[in-house]
């Protein structure tokens, strides 16, 4: 029962891994009135770069990852604390804690995935404000947010 907790351990381990970062901008942008399209096209790599970075980079996408990771061990710490002294009060200490750790580990996931959607949801918006004030500065349409 331990060996099958910890396969699932490092499973979702790895999904946390997996949390969503901003990959682009989520707002529609259009060239000036009368703007070449080549140059628009580079003001946006420029502009996504910037929305990038202003929104922490590598960093905060790095960040948001282990937080998720943490949430799922955390889980998984607690499950097995507390299945072991429930099954410890039944006679199986072993057992309760390999079925604590499962339960925890779920647990933990869920809410690391909740955190990672929270944290991304944060990471986007800066990502798109970022990306909004660029094009407004290169003089670019954003078309308005629903």
């Amino acid at each position: 029962m331990i060996k099958k907790s910890m396969s699932l351990l490092v499973l979702f381990l790895f999904a946390g891994g997996c949390a969503l970062s901003p990959l682009g901008p989520s707002v529609l942008v259009m060239p000036a009135q009368g703007k070449p399209m080549q140059m628009f096209e580079k003001e946006n790599e420029e502009c996504k770069y910037y929305a990038y970075q202003q929104m922490g980079g590598q960093q905060a996408e790095q960040r948001e990852q282990q937080n998720a990771a943490a949430h799922a061990v955390i889980g998984a710490l607690i499950g097995v604390a507390s299945g072991g002294l429930i099954g410890a009060g039944v006679g199986h200490a072993g057992a309760g804690a390999g079925i604590g750790a499962g339960s925890g580990l779920i647990a933990g996931s869920a809410s690391g995935a909740a955190a990672a959607s929270r944290s991304s949801g944060t990471l986007q918006n800066l990502y798109d404000n970022a990306y909004i004030q660029c094009h407004y500065a290169k003089g670019n349409q954003v078309a308005s947010q629903r």
